[in-house]
């Protein structure tokens, strides 16, 4: 069943014609899902559905999964996902109400998605885009999905923005932010440093201290254990430049941090989603060749909000589209929620509007 898990999402797409879809490396999805390699699926609940036509072919796919610490803090929802499904209303809601029955059957009295599995995973269903071509990290779908979601009885939750600056384009725009941070770093007496790659194992558990305090009032999230974080980010390290992740440290302590990864679908449409001879000749021409990056988390202890260490922050990520930071010359960004005023505010230095719009879906279940 896995296997046609996997398979299916690259089958639609090549039936679609849509170019704009990169498919994940099938090795990197499979290890994703793996309750043995995962060990997000020690913490939570999960299963996966797939939707079969009369002659026994998957016409759609759903996953369904229930975080207990979600739970525990924002009420008994339960969440659906790596949903791809044909243009058929009655097959998605086929697929989306057996993932309803399954949240149900466990308890809870909504379900809301799409995330993969969670809301520190990919999550939301794109809704509008600017013609842009996504980034890692950014999920695309036919825009029929909203349709049948709808169709399905479901409506927004919440919205979220995904922005991209390219250094073609934007260099101007980042000066003065360059500047600005450079200014507030050195009047406050801070120090901003590297990613140590010697010491990988505990900069990684700052970054999940650092996550957990940052985020500790987010509406939508709970913090990431060090096993989850480790197992994430170790799936990414190839494509994680120590240069492209910095901790804004005061009298030796981190109180601030970004994290950006090199745009990985650079890589992924290039591979077409299987790792062949060719592609494995080929890798490190590419990987040195990549210009974007995706800013994969940043955050700020909360004692040191208000006081500009966010310009601090927003300088540093600034230095990437000047092409200060290795070969890397654009950049983009995961998701930006509605109401987080913090990223929103950085963000409107910028004076850039949003490259993709996402939503995340939801519906109260019938008990």
């Amino acid at each position: 069943m896995l296997n046609e898990f996997i398979e299916f999402a690259p089958r639609l797409y090549r039936r679609l014609g849509d170019d704009r879809w990169v498919p994940p490396l099938s090795s990197d999805v499979r290890r994703f899902i793996d309750a043995e390699v995962n060990p997000y699926f020690a913490e939570a609940e999960i299963e996966h559905f797939l939707a079969l036509d009369a002659d026994g072919s998957t016409v759609g796919r759903v996953s369904a999964s229930i975080d207990p610490a979600y739970v525990e803090r924002f009420g008994k929802t339960g969440f659906f996902g790596w949903f791809e499904c044909v243009d058929d209303p009655a097959v998605a809601s086929a697929l989306l109400r057996t993932a309803e029955e399954w949240a149900a059957e466990r308890g809870m009295e909504r379900i809301a998605g799409p995330y993969s599995y969670c809301a520190t995973q990919e999550f939301g269903l794109l809704v509008a885009d600017r013609g842009s071509e996504p980034a890692v990290f950014q999920p695309h779908n036919p825009p029929y999905y909203k349709d049948l979601l709808e169709q399905a009885g479901y409506g927004v939750d919440f919205r979220t923005n995904t922005f991209s600056w390219f250094g073609e384009r934007d260099a101007a725009l980042m000066e003065p932010l360059v500047r600005r941070g450079d200014e507030v770093r050195d009047r406050l007496g801070l120090t901003v440093r590297d990613l140590d790659p010697e010491r990988w194992d505990s900069e990684v558990d700052l970054i999940q201290e650092l996550l957990a305090a940052s985020f500790a009032d987010n509406h939508d999230m709970v913090p990431i254990s060090k096993p989850v974080l480790r197992f994430q980010l170790g799936e990414l390290r190839d494509l994680m430049d120590p240069r492209l992740t910095r901790f804004v440290e005061r009298d030796g302590r981190p109180i601030a941090f970004s994290v950006l990864a090199a745009d990985g679908n650079e890589l992924l449409k290039e591979a077409g989603g299987t790792v062949t001879d060719e592609f494995a000749a080929r890798y490190e021409d590419l990987k040195a060749n990549i210009r974007g990056t995706v800013v994969l988390m940043i955050g700020v202890r909360p004692e040191f909000d208000g006081q500009g260490v966010g310009r601090v922050l927003v300088g540093e990520v600034a230095k990437v589209v000047l092409g200060r930071v290795g070969p890397y010359r654009d950049m983009h960004t995961t998701w930006i929620h509605e109401h987080n005023w913090q990223s929103r505010s950085y963000l409107a230095h910028t004076k850039t509007g949003p490259a993709r719009t996402y939503a995340v879906y939801g519906k109260d279940l019938a008990l």
